[in-house]
């Protein structure tokens, strides 16, 4: 479940993005190992009973000498298999004397000139030969060995949607209103363009055993090559696109008259091999069910690539906690709203403006592209900010005197009656004096120098950085009534404890993850909430004997007695003043006449 926002009273509205960040990828992480939990258990099947089993062998056993030879073609000129690219054309580079998963790693870069069909949405060709050392390429040749030799074709380029450019136009611009139109036109056809990979990476894997032919193992159905018409398999080989992210992508069109290929040979332990392709496999099932987008895909990889494994654990365990602190804090929440019966000291209008940013966070989650889970849980955690809003006020529906309906809004009985609602009407009437200016303000910051799709945009844009800027700001009413009251007995103590714990997590990233100086200066802005809470809890001493709202009192056996016993020397002091009163002969109606 997503963070529902900044709540009135609560840590943890301002850093947001953090949070996400966190939970996403591990999310990510922990649907992985589900994955393939699962595919391991349905795809491991017995080999039937009483049929002769035939195993396929290595055609190379590991270490064998052989030649590596690399061609690039385009497929309107070129040949469009390794046999014909082999037969007509040179290869750009050959690898010679290359141990079969084994022994060092080769490397050469090529500069690749596109024509004029791979600019305009061309296929592009990489063929891989690998003949014994010392053997021709070329099948019309004496020395071509036809048992030993074989070869792979595979695109280097792919064809994806083209990455969207910042939409919209400054809507004080003098362009008309057309240009908009066809702005917006343009933004809703998908382009799917030409990229080129930059690297072209191949593994051998290390593994050279017996495989059953009626039986393959899943890990290998991608990967075997198996020689026709004979039991032999050649070297497996790993076509490596793992590490390549979208970023390092190249998009392939008339701007582009020449770009640098790396190539590279080199060993690969078995299971480094099939955890990548199992991840790989992992990564497209979960864009294609909605479950994460290829961004977030490449963001994990990122980690792996770029971050010190000390610190990959580090994360992993600390967004473990962090996700644990979400639930409870959120567990907490529910059960605290569900069983309130008092809204005294609490702020209701804190919580109708909280439910108003988590609305506008939703709608411009909706308006952006924006994964399904991450649009599920902002809808829920809308949902909840609003039950949240009938457990704090009493809502109705009501009707105009057209008959139109619309929601009415009333403060509960106990807020009403206590002092509070005056407290909360007056914090929240300082606040607009700094938190609406601010909005206005960023409101034209962003009309004046940035750019926008429509009017409607704007308008949700400017509202929704508000809230992520400025949300914090939210919690100082709550501020204000402990003070006025002084008292904080009536807060939720044990779920702003897990948000705090959340807060310590997000400034623990805030150090070591590479940011600018004021934004990460920006996340401790919870932190100096959180510790005037602290101080507030400290100054306002709670009254341990003193029922809450569930009827509990904390010191009942301590001072439950002496408790009684004031109460019973009061009681007999009273009795006392009423028997001296009592002992006062009555006057009749006849003495009564005579005075």
């Amino acid at each position: 479940m997503a963070d529902p926002g900044p709540v009135a009273g609560q840590p943890g509205g301002g850093q947001r993005n953090q949070q996400q960040q966190g939970t996403n990828i591990l999310s990510t992480i922990m649907r992985l190992g589900m994955m393939w939990y699962f595919f391991k258990q349905f795809s491991n099947k017995k080999p039937t009973d009483g049929s002769n089993v035939t195993y396929l062998t290595p055609l190379m056993g590991k270490g064998s000498a052989i030649d590596v030879h690399f061609f690039v073609t385009d497929s309107s000129q070129g040949p469009t298999g390794w046999r014909q690219a082999a037969e007509v054309d040179e290869p750009v580079w050959v690898a010679h004397n290359v141990s079969v998963a084994m022994g060092p790693s080769f490397s050469f870069e090529y500069t690749y000139r596109p024509s004029a069909e791979a600019q305009n949405n061309g296929s592009v060709l990489v063929h891989s030969v690998y003949t014994p050392h010392g053997a021709s390429v070329n099948p019309m040749s004496e020395t071509f060995d036809r048992t030993l030799t074989w070869g792979f074709t595979k695109n280097l380029n792919l064809y994806l949607p083209k990455l969207k450019a910042k939409e919209g136009v400054n809507l004080l611009n003098a362009s008309s209103e057309s240009t908009q139109v066809q702005e917006g036109e343009k933004s809703n056809v998908t382009e799917i363009i030409s990229y080129l990979k930059p690297n072209v990476t191949i593994n051998f894997i290390d593994e050279f055993g017996k495989v059953p032919s009626h039986q393959i193992p899943p890990h290998l159905m991608n990967i075997i090559h198996i020689v026709p018409g004979k039991p032999l398999y050649t070297p497996h080989i790993y076509f490596n696109d793992f590490w390549l992210l979208r970023d390092y992508l190249i998009p392939l069109n008339d701007t582009v008259t020449e770009q640098k290929i790396h190539f590279i040979i080199e060993p690969i332990a078995s299971w480094k091999a099939h955890m990548m392709a199992q991840m790989d496999n992992s990564f497209k099932l979960q864009e294609q069910w909605g479950m994460s987008s290829s961004s977030e895909a490449d963001e994990v990889k990122r980690i792996f690539l770029e971050g010190n494994p000390y610190f990959l654990a580090l994360t992993v365990v600390v967004s473990m906690f962090h996700s644990l602190f979400d639930v409870l804090a959120f567990k907490n929440d529910i059960g605290f709203w569900k069983d309130n019966k008092s809204m005294k000291g609490l702020s209701a209008r804190s919580i109708l403006i909280n439910a108003g940013c988590q609305l506008i966070i939703c709608l411009y989650l909706f308006d952006n592209e924006t994964s399904t889970v991450v649009l599920i849980s902002s809808f829920v955690g809308t949902l909840i900010e609003f039950w949240k809003v009938t457990k704090a006020m009493d809502v109705s529906i009501q009707h105009t005197a057209f008959g139109i309906p619309y929601l009415q809004f009333k403060d509960k009985a106990t807020y009403t009656q206590s002092k509070t609602d005056k407290y909360d009407a007056e914090a929240m009437r300082y606040l607009s004096y700094v938190l609406y200016p601010l909005i206005a303000g960023y409101a034209v910051y962003a009309l004046i120098y940035e750019t926008h799709k429509s009017w409607y945009s704007w308008v949700l844009n400017s509202l929704v950085g508000a809230v992520y800027t400025f949300g914090f700001i939210l919690m100082v009413p709550q501020l204000y009534l402990n003070y006025k009251l002084k008292s904080v007995a009536h807060l939720p103590w044990r779920q702003m404890t897990y948000k705090f714990l959340n807060t310590i997590i997000d400034d623990l990233f805030a150090f070591v993850i590479k940011m600018p100086l004021l934004h990460r200066l920006s996340v401790f802005r919870d932190d100096l909430i959180f510790v005037i809470y602290l101080y507030q809890r400290w100054i306002y001493r709670v009254d341990k004997t003193r029922a809450n709202e569930f009827g509990y009192t904390e010191e009942e056996e301590e001072g439950g007695d002496k408790n009684k016993e004031k109460k019973k020397k009061k009681e007999e002091t009273s009795g006392k003043v009423k028997e001296g009163t009592t002992s006062t002969p009555p006057v009749d109606a006849e003495s009564k006449k005579e005075l």
